[in-house]
């Protein structure tokens, strides 16, 4: 068996990359549009002002669905 074996280099081109956010519906993204995912949604359609306001929506979310999910449980389970 040969031990010789050689790999190309691996290459980091614009293919590779995570792609950006597109606007969708008329809408524009702002350039400091860092933000990404569900508090990058909540910032875009006016929901949140900032990157931290976001985050503790979506964390008081959490906080309401587990509330909610005991009451479930406790109540008609």
């Amino acid at each position: 068996m040969s031990d010789d074996v050689q790999f190309d280099a691996d290459i980091q081109n614009d293919a590779m990359r995570r792609p950006a956010p597109m606007a969708s519906f008329g809408q524009s993204i702002p350039v400091s549009a860092e933000s990404s995912g569900m508090a990058g949604w909540l910032i875009r359609h006016g929901w949140a002002k900032s990157q931290q306001s976001a985050q503790m929506i979506l964390v008081a979310v959490v906080i309401i669905d587990i509330i909610a999910t005991f009451m479930v449980i406790k109540y008609f389970l």
